[in-house]
């Protein structure tokens, strides 16, 4: 390959240390500055790059690629604004410790001083949300290519290892950035071939693992065998990849009491009540139980719940002296306590532990000592009675989510947007373990409504011909409308087994199911919360070449998902409902009684 001057070298190098380490998807941007860089990743024969015509989106899309794959990705953009439009996605990737990376183009040094055209403090932008941050040197002879290449290197390890984060290397390029000629140095040009032609990276990490003694693992199983009224609760893992199902299924299975699985986890509706499945804890009446009736012991497993209720709880089991241990078995370094409730913090994968807690649980000879918590409350009754009142009322934000939990049984991903669909697929349960087995995608590291439709379109890309379901609000879908764009410039109706549920309630409607939402205010300042509207979002999305169609009842609604279950293509399905009538389904299913 032949490297017409010192930027088309220097990319070469970074983006040969990116394979090498395992990054080989680059969300790529348009722009000048990065034409080197571009250029090194179309001509590797093992990159694959995906076009996109907006920052923001890209860098949601990546996020969607990641999260769905469990693999890193990487984006590119030019020098100036672009690299701030990756802000929000990084900000979420950092809170859900996902190895999101960025290389951002920059203009050299005496240019960034001068106010030259296209030119910001790139350093300081995302440095903040960043597990690691390099200014790499701008391309010269006198910095040689195995320091350049071995940074990379070590830099990629750091934001892919637990717990993983992003990275933003910031990369000045100065002209010639096209195919024009300029002086490269003989013998830094050799080294820097040398490099690239190698089978591994300049800098190798031998796999490593951690480990806990046998006797934290029998301190822990004892505790759950003495525990009168245990609890287990299990969050989301983010980048350590999902959990082992049949772990999970073996530990229930051999501990015998109750638990609860929060929607991010992909786990919820594997159980039922019939398995000791807690049905929410954003319900009156199982707060008002579990208060009651005290665990006196919590396992968590995982990271931050959707709940808004099961951290006041902890709080408050721990201050009244009744739950003497709260214990966080979560991979990574970094300091979680909403409640501030948690006694004990252990940093090693729940995936192991739960292996290690089902072997000594079945072995034990005093199993049986757990589960009276469990034994004690008939959750079946409470989830009947709510899903009948579902079944009797309007359409609502938990008749979309019931009627999709029932239904969508041959989809395997799903992205559930904030923030009323999220915690309503939370607070949905059944008194059995279904067929439903999504593995779920969310964005609740810092629960923004941008950039669903775009981590959509990334999903897709990592994982094609995997049917996959959306459920995004209509604020949230009008933030994305761009991505409606590069969904059309990918893929096919029949390519891409997609089903957007876009739930139209004129505006944002969780405001309305809060207190402020109920206050008969003077003069309310209410709309400039919810944002209400009277778009109908079919029209928009039929304008782009895309598939979409609307209903208004429940039984349209059936119709379509029975269709899209057979068959999964592209699809958009707009929800038309009243938010009166969703507000007054929430207030009776508040009501339900044990």
């Amino acid at each position: 390959m032949k490297y017409h001057n010192y930027a088309q070298i220097w990319s070469a190098i970074i983006i040969d240390q990116f394979i090498k380490a395992g990054v080989r998807d680059f969300f790529c941007c348009p722009g000048m500055r990065n034409a080197p860089l571009l250029r090194a990743i179309h001509l590797h024969p093992q990159a694959k790059a995906y076009f996109g015509f907006d920052e923001r989106a890209q860098s949601y899309r990546a996020l969607g690629f990641i999260k769905s794959s469990f693999r890193p990705a990487a984006l590119v953009c030019t020098s100036g604004t672009a690299v701030a439009n990756f802000l929000p996605a990084t900000i979420e990737a950092q809170k859900t410790h996902v190895p999101l990376i960025i290389i951002s183009a920059d203009r050299p040094g005496e240019l960034n001083a001068t106010d030259a055209n296209q030119t910001i403090n790139q350093i300081e932008v995302l440095r903040d949300y960043c597990k690691n941050f390099w200014s790499v040197s701008e391309p010269q002879a006198t910095f040689p290519p195995r320091a350049l290449a071995g940074k990379v290197s070590y830099l990629l390890h750091e934001a892919i290892k637990s717990p993983a984060g992003p990275l933003h290397m910031n990369v000045p390029l100065r002209e010639p950035l096209d195919d024009t000629d300029a002086p490269i140095d003989s013998e830094w040009l050799i080294e820097a071939k040398h490099l690239i032609e190698m089978d591994k990276n300049s800098l190798e990490f031998p796999q490593t693992s951690k480990s806990l003694p046998a006797s934290a693992f029998e301190n822990l199983t004892e505790k759950i065998i003495q525990a009168k009224r245990p609890l287990i609760v299990f969050g989301p893992l983010h980048e350590l990849g999902p959990y082992d199902k049949s772990s999970v299924t073996k530990f229930i299975s051999s501990y015998g009491a109750n638990f609860s699985c929060d929607i991010t986890s992909g786990l919820k509706y594997l159980y039922g009540a019939d398995d000791g499945l807690l049905p929410t804890f954003d319900h009156p009446e199982v707060l008002k139980v579990l208060e009651e009736q005290s665990p006196d012991l919590i396992v968590h497993f995982g990271h931050r719940l959707t709940s808004k209720h099961y951290y006041p709880l902890t709080q408050k089991l721990l201050k009244n002296k009744v739950t003497k241990d709260i214990i966080l078995v979560s991979s990574g370094n970094y300091h979680e306590d909403p409640g501030f409730s948690f006694t004990e913090r252990w940093d090693i994968s729940p995936n192991l532990v739960l292996d290690e807690l089902s072997q000594s649980l079945s072995q034990s000879s005093n199993k049986d000592k757990a589960g009276s918590l469990r034994n004690k409350i008939n959750w079946n009754e409470l989830i009947k009675t709510k899903r009948t009142i579902i079944e009797e009322s309007p359409i609502s934000y938990p008749f979309i989510t019931k009627r999709a939990v029932d239904s969508l049984t041959n989809a395997k991903l799903a992205f559930i947007g904030n923030s009323t669909f999220v915690r309503s697929f939370d607070s949905y349960a059944g008194t059995y373990g279904g067929e439903t087995k999504w593995q779920t995608i969310t964005n609740r590291g810092a629960s923004g409504i941008e950039g669903h439709l775009s981590m959509c379109t990334g999903i897709q890309d990592a994982m094609p011909g995997q049917a996959t379901v959306a459920f995004i609000g209509d604020v949230s879908f009008i933030h994305d409308m761009n991505a409606l764009l590069v969904l059309k410039e990918t893929y096919t109706e029949k390519d891409c087994p997609l089903l957007v549920v876009i739930a139209n309630n004129k505006g944002g409607g969780i405001f309305n199911l809060l207190p402020i939402g109920q206050q008969n205010q003077k003069d309310s300042y209410l709309p400039l919360l919810t944002t209400p509207h009277n778009i109908e979002m079919t029209s928009l999305i039929k304008a782009t070449g895309l598939p979409a169609t609307k209903v208004s009842t429940k039984e349209e609604y059936q119709v379509e998902l029975d269709k899209w279950n057979k068959n999964p293509t592209l699809l958009f399905l707009e929800i038309l409902f009243n938010d009166k009538d969703n507000v007054e389904v929430y207030k009776k299913l508040r009501t339900v009684k044990l």
